[in-house]
């Protein structure tokens, strides 16, 4: 994942390097609160890091936990179930929050759930990776109930 571009001119550097360290800010605020998303922030953060050059977008994405979806995101633009429903269900939550929140400023929770509905598509609209057959190890008895058989 190695850019091949000349180095961008300093200001768009230091951009790019507060840019990184908001949204991996962003993404770690999102680790411990449950309605803000991560991986979103961290793309953003590994994409500016990739921009830059920088040698940290490879530690975000050789990550024990974030590295796959980071990877599979960024290499084939796909997500799993799994990470389509967390999302789906942290939009879902966000916008009952806002629709409870919003108080007089209802046409401010319509405008962002409309934003909140976009992101919804999105995300759907996103492949899923080609599924690995999971191989699950039989207990004795299924052993030779499925022996019985043949």
């Amino acid at each position: 994942m190695k850019s091949h571009r000349a180095p961008p001119a300093i200001l768009t550097r230091a951009v790019y390097r507060l840019g990184a360290s908001v949204f991996l800010l962003l993404g770690m605020v999102g680790m411990v609160v449950p309605v803000m998303p991560t991986t979103v922030f961290l793309l953003l953060s590994v994409w500016c890091l990739l921009r830059l050059g920088d040698h940290r977008a490879e530690r975000l994405l050789n990550h024990p936990r974030f590295g796959a979806p980071l990877r599979l995101f960024m290499e084939q633009g796909a997500m799993t179930r799994r990470a389509k429903l967390a999302a789906l269900s942290s939009l879902l939550l966000a916008a009952v929050l806002l629709v409870f929140s919003a108080g007089p400023h209802s046409w401010l929770a319509g405008a962002g759930i409309g934003v909140m509905v976009l992101a919804g598509l999105y995300l759907v609209t996103r492949p899923e990776p080609p599924q690995t057959r999971k191989v699950r190890i039989l207990g004795r008895a299924e052993f030779r109930r499925n022996i019985d058989r043949l």
